[in-house]
């Protein structure tokens, strides 16, 4: 099962081999590891601060709200070994208020990240969660909250025209005898700029992959079955920047997305397809996004729960005819409040066309990076 994984890995990289946001920009949400030439042969410190409150006001069959409110801490120790290496080594922790121990997840991060010109590479502890600007059906942005840490495997390319992020994730290893299976994701987001003008206008094609592996070969486990989920989706990125006045930006964004599965999992059907239009304008003070989800038999293992047929808290539970169609209403709202402290608001209502049911989310991140340099080794 891992040799098929990994050959459909390798397909997608070949297939899918400026700089460009999916939807609502989350720079502010990501995680980027700096290497600046002039540090070489420095050490140093590095702290990530990450407060989050997220409410999903749910009330349908899919996902029940909930409350995620809490924070992360992310301190650690650099050496930059040459213009070209930086190694890193710390901890990661998370405490959601109220919860019953210190910290609900800790654990040791380490990446050993190599950069020449715009290529680099990672191996440990990747940039991972929101920065692999996948789009929100895809990949879940409470990602950032509960999966943050990811460990294995990354490449990147990224220009003034083009993102390419390709990487694997591996979520659960085992040893021989293990009650679990080994978990793994691995993704590629490929997305150049085709056309762009002088008076900022841009065309850019989002190209996206994921593969969800549950399997092995020498555990125990006799629960949990094996599968191979396959999400992929392709778009269209017209932007249109202005540099004076009201209105910053308006974009159109339409994608077409599928899933297919290869298993014995037992699901009611192994393939579906989707929909996905969003428009968007950033206006001086707010950024507000129309959104339109169309679905037919579609579940991604990673993606935002409420975009599926398939609920989240009761997994036996399936949406009858597979079909799920939702508009969305978002409010955006970024600002840096004091050096290198920022914050994102969001207000996100959205409407069941089938249950003309009305749910909505809304949440507040703040967001402190900073790199302290020291001496440089002599």
């Amino acid at each position: 099962m891992i040799k098929y994984t990994t050959s459909l890995f390798l397909t997608f990289s070949l297939l899918f081999s400026v700089s460009s946001y999916a939807q609502l920009d989350n720079t502010y949400l990501q995680d980027k590891i700096n290497i600046n030439p002039e540090d070489s042969s420095r050490f140093g410190v590095s702290l990530n601060v990450f407060n989050y409150m997220r409410n999903t006001e749910y009330y349908n069959d899919i996902e029940v709200g909930r409350t995620l409110f809490g924070y992360q801490l992310n301190p650690k120790l650099f050496y930059q070994a040459s213009p070209h290496i930086k190694i890193e080594t710390g901890v990661f922790l998370r405490n959601d208020f109220g919860g019953k121990n210190p910290y609900t997840f800790a654990i040791p991060a380490f990446t050993l990240k190599t950069q020449y010109n715009n290529l680099s590479m990672l191996f440990g502890t990747l940039e991972g969660a929101l920065s692999h600007r996948m789009i929100e059906p895809m990949f879940d942005i409470a990602r950032a909250i509960e999966n943050r840490i990811e460990n294995g495997f990354q490449l990147k390319y990224v220009t003034g025209k083009t993102f390419f992020d390709t990487w694997i994730n591996w979520e659960n290893f085992i040893e021989r005898g293990s009650t679990s299976k080994e978990q793994l994701t691995a993704g590629i987001n490929y997305t150049p700029v085709v056309y762009q003008s002088k008076n900022d206008l841009s065309v850019s094609i989002p190209l996206q992959g994921m593969i969800s592996h549950r399997g092995g070969q020498i555990d125990k486990d006799t629960i949990d079955q094996l599968y191979v989920k396959i999400n992929a989706a392709i778009g269209l990125r017209l932007s249109k920047r202005y540099t004076a006045g009201f209105i910053k930006e308006l974009r159109l964004e339409p994608y077409y997305l599928i899933y297919k599965e290869n298993s014995s999992s037992g699901m009611p059907f192994d393939n579906g397809s989707a929909y996905y239009v969003n428009a968007f304008v950033n206006t001086k003070y707010l950024g507000m996004m129309l959104s339109y989800w169309n679905a037919n038999d579609f579940i991604a293992p990673r993606g935002t729960a409420i975009y599926q047929v398939q609920s989240v808290d009761n997994p036996a539970y399936f949406i009858k005819d597979g079909k799920r169609e939702l508009l969305f209403l978002r409010f955006l709202y970024e600002k840096p409040l004091f050096d290198r402290l920022f914050m994102t608001a969001r207000l996100e209502p959205f409407y069941d066309l089938k249950t003309t049911q009305v749910d909505y989310s809304y949440s507040l991140y703040l967001s402190y990076k900073q790199d302290f340099n020291f001496r440089k080794r002599k």
